[in-house]
């Protein structure tokens, strides 16, 4: 399908929050010509992402970002995704493609269901696993997504053929897409990526309250907390959403840990090394 035929498919685009990921996407859209018009809302960031070319026109209001629009992305945090599923319900035109780039998947599809009403078949969550440690539309970078896994987390009643243009468009962004219930979504990425930051932001935080001097610390401590420069408000945003499965993540890792500390009081060398080497085994392996 040549990319002219998918932007008449996506046709106009809202983007509801222009920082790194919307201002990519959007970015990504108008380079592939995935797009007829983009329109973008944000408190603060809409102005810059226009300036910057990411969007052809910016929206005083959510309302007036939606009207008469083909899809419409949801871009801000989490919990202020779900406060635009319900705002937007009663605007959104009808046949929309609604979609969202939300790290947690359960609290918006929780909205989704309870607000959306005829306008639920549209509605195809999604996930792109890609970022950076940068913010804002500054930051926006068309190839943000090229080579990285993006997840679709349908519904039961999601149409199938909005599912499938979107898995289409993000297929021709060069992504991987990958198709994961929301409930296991949120499970997995509770472990390989929030928990994960958790730790990234406690650890800077011990070595920083120990006073050490950054011009001490090691390439390996610093890409051990490299997304620890990453939004604060953000995070607590993501982690709040998805405590949960966090929680959960956060015991498999505490058992872990537990096990490390174990051999290390009794200096067992041999059980450190096992420990070591199943890790290393499955980072090898993961690249």
């Amino acid at each position: 399908m040549a990319a002219s035929s998918r932007a008449a498919g996506l046709g106009r685009v809202a983007i509801l929050g222009t920082g790194l990921i919307g201002g990519s996407l959007a970015a990504a859209l108008k380079q592939g010509g995935l797009a007829s018009h983009l329109v973008g809302f944000s408190a603060g960031d809409a102005g810059q992402a226009m300036s910057l070319g990411l969007i052809d026109e910016v929206a005083d209001s959510v309302e007036q970002a939606v009207a008469g629009c083909d899809t419409v992305v949801l871009a801000a945090p989490v919990s202020v995704n779900c406060g635009l599923i319900a705002r937007l319900a009663p605007h959104l035109p009808p046949g929309v493609l609604l979609t969202d780039v939300s790290s947690v998947k359960m609290p918006v599809v929780a909205a989704g269901l309870r607000h959306l009403g005829p306008a639920l078949g549209g509605f195809v969550p999604c996930h792109p696993i890609a970022g950076s440690e940068r913010s804002g539309p500054q930051a926006a970078d068309p190839a943000l997504f090229r080579g990285r896994i993006v997840i679709l987390s349908p519904l039961p009643q999601s149409d199938e053929r909005k599912t499938a243009r979107l898995e289409a468009v993000w297929a021709h962004l060069g992504a991987r897409v990958i198709r994961l219930a929301p409930e296991e979504h949120d499970r997995v990425y509770g472990l390989v990526s929030h928990w994960p930051h958790a730790i990234a932001f406690a650890l800077a935080g011990a070595v920083a309250r120990d006073g050490v001097s950054r011009d001490l610390a090691g390439l390996g401590l610093m890409d051990l907390t490299r997304t620890a420069a990453s939004s604060p408000e953000l995070w607590a945003d993501i982690l709040i959403q998805n405590a949960e499965p966090v929680l959960a993540a956060a015991a498999q890792v505490e058992r872990q840990i537990a096990l490390v500390e174990a051999a290390l009081r009794q200096r067992d060398r041999a059980a450190l090394v096992n420990l070591f080497s199943e890790a290393a085994a499955w980072r090898k392996a993961t690249g």
